[in-house]
């Protein structure tokens, strides 16, 4: 039913048309043998990966690595329909997450039906492991599959963002300006990071982390890993350079700040049962954002939407029939 390709890795710049610059990598090879590669597969069927697939379906789908203007290598999947809408969709997930996690299969499954290419990227801090990127650096790895979508001739995009996806979505769109984002989706925003780590521990004890980050950023040390606590998320290894760029003074990560510069409209969606984040989360983003800002709750809902996938990309997709027909 469904066509699956391995495909070639595309250097992005920025605006201008990529070059094509090798094959697909050994690593990705290796990717895609894997169970990992079966459940990208299966994605649009609901089901295990078939043992044959046709081709000339209601969409292909590729398993593709992106190569950003720094020269870091992300990789995704692109969900194209046979008869593709002038707008495409940009899944972006959170902390910790990957391109074939959480809701995005059965989302993107819903949006090629309804005619949207639909392509869901790894950002480079992905999956678990020590982070040592900066935060503002997410902006480099969403221009690159930007321009993979216009290279696709989509001159309008959705962003939508899944948990810290949303701020990483904000941001980009702030610090670019970039004019070709017909909408922007934020599904399980955590809202500011200090704020959600205060949340979690109280201010003392999040203000202790950051000046441990600060400390070690004075004394050239910015690059030293330090263990952090992350409540409900565990403990991780960041350097001081990747929590400072998120929850220190001088971060540029702060939604509230980021939202109120989006121009286009903007739809809100919470879980109802989301017990990760601050329930007025919602609520503050659609006040600062102002009247182009929905917001939406899925009753029962998860911070994960598990076992709501469907009303959440029936919610989605009703809302951006209205504002990109």
């Amino acid at each position: 039913m469904y066509s699956v390709r391995i495909t070639r890795t595309l250097r992005y710049a920025s605006r201008p048309k990529p070059d094509r610059i090798s094959p697909t990598t050994p690593a990705l090879r290796t990717l895609l043998s894997n169970t990992v590669f079966l459940l990208c597969a299966a994605w649009v069927l609901g089901q295990p990966a078939p043992a044959s697939v046709s081709i000339g379906a209601i969409c292909d789908t590729e398993i593709l690595t992106l190569k950003t203007a720094d020269g870091v290598r992300l990789q995704g999947v692109v969900f194209r329909a046979v008869r593709p809408k002038a707008v495409a969709l940009f899944l972006v997930h959170g902390y910790g997450g990957n391109f074939y996690e959480a809701y995005f299969p059965k989302l993107a499954e819903a949006a090629v039906h309804a005619g949207y290419d639909t392509l869901a990227l790894n950002m480079r801090d992905h999956d678990a492991g020590p982070k040592k990127s900066s935060f503002t650096d997410n902006q480099a790895d969403i221009a690159a599959g930007a321009a993979y979508l216009r290279e696709l001739g989509h001159k309008r995009l959705v962003l939508l963002g899944q948990s810290m996806g949303t701020n990483r979505v904000l941001y980009y769109e702030a610090a670019s300006g970039d004019q070709d984002i017909a909408a922007t989706i934020l599904v399980s925003s955590p809202g500011d990071l200090f704020e959600w780590n205060a949340w979690q521990f109280g201010k003392e004890r999040a203000r202790a982390t950051v000046d441990e980050a600060l400390n070690l950023q004075r004394t050239g040390h910015e690059e030293e890993l330090m263990l952090v606590d992350l409540g409900p998320l565990g403990k991780a290894l960041y350097t001081a350079r990747y929590l400072l760029s998120m929850r220190g003074p001088e971060r540029l990560s702060n939604p509230y700040v980021n939202v109120a510069k989006v121009k286009n409209p903007i739809l809100i969606v919470q879980g109802g049962a989301d017990k990760l984040i601050a329930p007025d989360i919602g609520k503050r983003l659609q006040m600062a954002a102002g009247p182009a800002a929905v917001l939406a709750s899925i009753e029962d809902a998860s911070h994960s939407f598990e076992n709501h996938e469907s009303s959440l990309s029936e919610k989605i997709l009703t809302w951006l029939s209205t504002v990109v027909p």
